[in-house]
């Protein structure tokens, strides 16, 4: 609601600058996700969550304030809550949850997720339909959202503090600290390249999909609906993953899920001039896919990493995420320009594909005692 309703506020109000100034601090403070990550493994998964929430609640109580000097300090107070919050759910839930719960947890959190995008999406459109003007709509919906996180703090501040459950050593008790120290560091770079990868080719996509359909024949009306389409194909994806999926074969999971995704990426490519119905056919499916593949990978990065380290080794891999969305982002738009939607599409399909097949050589070797079978 809040990303909806914010940047066309501060258009209304002439201080688009200051948004875009606000929105890049608010990225690079959220993506020291390695140093939160670290703080959430040393203050506790479930504290450092509540913390998150508060600074994040907040962060976005100040958006109403367009001034520069307050836009940036609001915005670094909401990009560090929404970062803390996003790595320290990682050792809150490795701590409390057995490996047989958490790919129903992490089903769960995403489709709450999505679910939560999609009515934030629709109250704000709700609201601007009932708001005498436009203005009017983005600043009640800027009150709103605050109170709808302040709501969130309270959930969680009831929250009790779960018994950690014993978990095995994923490493030999007599190990001293600084071989665990190169296991760690040896398992964030490999979780940082996965990440970078598949922040850029994400990044490929999400930003230009509505041009992408729109080149591939849709309309405006019928793109905005393509795009609501997709939201639901992701939310009934990870509701299936949430009920269904067990910890017994995630690799397998990942694998079919990603290969998927790469190559009906590639069929978009070739499909742009068969018309929207086929195109919208496509990227729906696409959207259901990516869901597994993201949930599968999750799953196996708590399978993986161990206890001691959830909050950082997770915080180093979104930090990588958010680098190679950065680069995606970057470097999509002479792709687009040169290439066209196809040149983009080919380029995502083939980063995804080589995705599906780096994760599993990288990170098959390194799963710790308690992780699922491989596949």
């Amino acid at each position: 609601m809040s990303k909806v309703a914010q940047p066309l506020y501060f258009e209304q109000v002439n201080a688009l600058v200051a948004f875009g100034i606000g929105y890049a601090v608010m990225a690079v403070v959220g993506g020291f996700s390695f140093a939160w990550g670290a703080f959430a493994d040393r203050f506790g998964g479930l504290n450092a969550v509540r913390l998150g929430t508060l600074l994040y609640a907040i962060g976005i109580a100040g958006r109403l304030f367009t001034d520069v000097i307050p836009v940036v300090i609001f915005s670094g107070v909401a990009g560090a809550g929404a970062s803390l919050v996003l790595v320290a759910i990682r050792p809150w839930v490795r701590s409390t949850a057995s490996d047989e719960e958490i790919p129903k947890i992490v089903g769960a959190r995403n489709l709450g997720n999505q679910t939560g995008l999609l009515l934030g999406t629709v109250g704000a459109a709700s609201i601007f339909a009932l708001s005498a003007t436009q203005g009017d709509g983005a600043k009640t919906a800027l009150l709103i959202a605050p109170a709808l996180v302040a709501a969130a703090f309270v959930w969680v501040m009831l929250a009790p503090n779960s018994q950690a459950r014993s978990l095995p050593n994923s490493v030999p008790e007599e190990a001293d600290e600084a071989a665990d120290r190169r296991r760690y560091k040896a398992l964030a770079v490999k979780l940082a390249v996965i990440g970078l990868l598949s922040g850029f080719y994400v990044s490929l996509v999400a930003p230009y999909l509505p041009l992408i359909l729109t080149n591939g024949g849709a309309t405006a009306a019928q793109a905005a609906l393509i795009m609501a389409l997709m939201s639901v194909a992701q939310i009934c994806a990870t509701w299936i993953f949430s009920r269904y999926s067990t910890s017994s074969r995630p690799f397998a999971l990942f694998a079919v899920s990603e290969v998927l995704t790469g190559v009906i990426t590639l069929a978009a490519a070739l499909a742009l001039g068969l018309g929207a119905p086929w195109i919208a056919v496509i990227f729906i499916a696409r959207a259901a896919f990516v869901s597994l593949a993201i949930a599968s990978e999750e799953t196996i990065q708590y399978a993986i990493i161990p206890a001691q380290a959830t909050g950082f080794v997770f915080g180093i891999s979104q930090t990588a995420f958010l680098v190679g969305d950065t680069l995606g982002g970057v470097l999509g738009a002479p792709l687009w320009l040169n290439a066209g939607p196809e040149g983009l599409l080919f380029t995502a399909g083939a980063v995804t594909l080589f995705n599906a097949v780096l994760l599993p050589a990288l990170l098959r070797s390194v799963r710790s005692e308690s992780t699922v079978k491989a596949a």
